[in-house]
């Protein structure tokens, strides 16, 4: 507690403002998170803010601890120091978790465009901000307009491709394969989509694919007056099918394995065994590894081989 209320008095004085935020709170016994807090708090921090560090509690729960937290704290920090939560998504929890903190009042909330972050990464700005908007009715202040643009800016510079199937910013979220309901769903959009797509940036994309049937094609094509014979209904066909077969092949498979690694190396960094490695031949130094960075039965001989 000393040490605590310290470095936040050596910020302070150093002409730094203090978001006080408590690695792995969510496993941490209540009293103690209280305790801390009003140490945290006095000692001027400006928020003070609880880590699901390794994204391990659930939405109810987290209503819970953030109810019986506001509840615990005395009136003069509840009334003048914000809480906030940083969630982390290991369990594919973070923006539920998130939004259940919101709920009980929590107001600073921790996100990263994507969800980018360590492991599997924190609540994704982009779903904690339209669930905010368009779920709570709540004003974010936030151009939603932007989101998927900013998306888009952050995968270029982290060089990590956001999934297609990704809420709010996947390709696939606003795309649709023509099937025989597509002018009912041009006519009422929001059958098939949860929000018009305009409101982050998007927009709707209705395209043909293999597992659009030949008499869909024919009645599109009969709407549109054009008569084509069956010879070119056949040729038409092979030709829309001609990508999606090609990607069924062995070469699709290779090139989508060659992409991957090189993902993966741009990305890796040194494990362990690897940069002792590395440490030897920089030093030509054997080093004399503590035990528990050796695996069952290892040597550091071993290790370095």
């Amino acid at each position: 507690m000393q040490r605590v209320a310290e470095g936040i008095d050596y910020a302070k004085k150093h002409g730094a403002s203090v978001d006080f935020m408590l690695a792995d709170g969510t496993r941490t016994p209540l009293e103690d998170i209280l305790e801390v807090f009003q140490v945290a708090a006095k000692a001027g921090a400006k928020t003070l803010g609880i880590a699901d560090s390794v994204g391990f509690i659930r939405p109810l729960s987290m209503r819970y601890l953030m109810a019986h937290l506001r509840e615990g704290l005395p009136e003069s920090i509840r009334s003048k120091v914000p809480i906030g939560i940083h969630c982390h998504n290991d369990f594919g929890l973070a923006s539920a978790n998130t939004l259940a903190a919101m709920e009980e009042g929590v107001a600073h909330l921790h996100t990263c465009i994507a969800g980018f972050g360590e492991r599997a990464g924190i609540a994704p700005f982009e779903e904690v901000v339209t669930a905010a908007e368009l779920l709570y009715n709540i004003d974010t202040g936030i151009d939603m307009g932007k989101i998927y643009r900013i998306a888009q800016t952050a995968e270029k510079a982290f060089a990590l491709p956001i999934q297609f199937h990704k809420p709010i910013i996947g390709e696939n979220i606003f795309t649709h394969e023509v099937e025989e309901e597509v002018e009912e769903m041009m006519a009422q959009p929001l059958l098939y989509e949860p929000f018009p797509p305009e409101i982050v940036g998007r927009e709707t994309t209705i395209f043909i694919g293999r597992s659009t049937g030949q008499t869909l094609i024919q009645k599109l094509l009969e709407k549109a007056g054009i008569r084509a014979s069956p010879r070119q209904m056949d040729e038409l066909f092979r030709r829309i099918k001609g990508p999606q077969e090609n990607l069924d092949k062995g070469e699709a498979q290779m090139t989508y394995y060659q992409v991957k690694k090189l993902m993966k190396d741009l990305l890796k960094g040194y494990t362990m065994d690897e940069f002792w490695r590395l440490v030897e031949q920089v030093t030509r130094q054997k080093p004399k590894l503590p035990r528990d960075e050796k695996k069952p039965g290892q040597t550091a001989d071993q290790l370095m081989s």
